[in-house]
């Protein structure tokens, strides 16, 4: 069955944690370093999903096939601007075009916003060049929290709503 794109539900916490478990592995682990990466791992068992899944006003989406995600992603919309993270493919799934998919999912569901906002590590090359891929341009940099205690240098990257859906595949 070919993965599909679709909202995420609270039945989806276990396959999620599957997910952010192997992505932040195969990211973190070689770019930030093995102590920033077990205590994001730390983290993520201690709080399971309630750290990352969407909050009021967010929402969530993925791409699953035959009851497990591939994929994951969140945005809010906030005074005119999307701002998305959580954007994860699984290892074993990527340079499958599931990544272009699921960002073009979510540009279908942003109802206001006019921009589309993401953080980017400095230290992966490949999620930049995926970004710039799709339209988005580096408009600064700044110092991100991705849990407490670990920060890390991001590109913040930008690209019109616009473009995002009149480019899908």
């Amino acid at each position: 069955m070919p993965p599909n794109f679709r909202a995420t539900t609270p039945d989806d916490a276990a396959d999620l944690l599957r997910l952010w478990r192997d992505t932040w592995t195969a990211t973190y682990g070689s770019s930030l370093g093995q102590s920033a990466l077990s205590a994001m791992l730390k983290d993520l068992e201690h709080n399971g999903t309630a750290s990352m899944l969407p909050g009021s006003g967010e929402r969530g989406y993925c791409i699953a096939s035959d009851h497990e995600i591939d994929g994951s992603a969140i945005f809010a919309e906030r005074d005119g601007v999307a701002y998305l993270w959580g954007m994860y493919v699984h290892p074993s799934q990527q340079r499958r075009g599931l990544g272009s998919r699921l960002l073009h999912g979510v540009a279908g569901e942003i109802e206001t916003a006019e921009k589309v906002e993401v953080r980017v590590l400095v230290s992966s090359p490949a999620a930049i060049n995926f970004y710039r891929k799709h339209g988005f341009t580096e408009t600064g940099r700044e110092k991100t929290e991705l849990i407490n205690s670990v920060e890390t240098a991001t590109l913040v990257m930008c690209t019109s709503v616009e473009n995002l859906k009149t480019t899908q595949q």
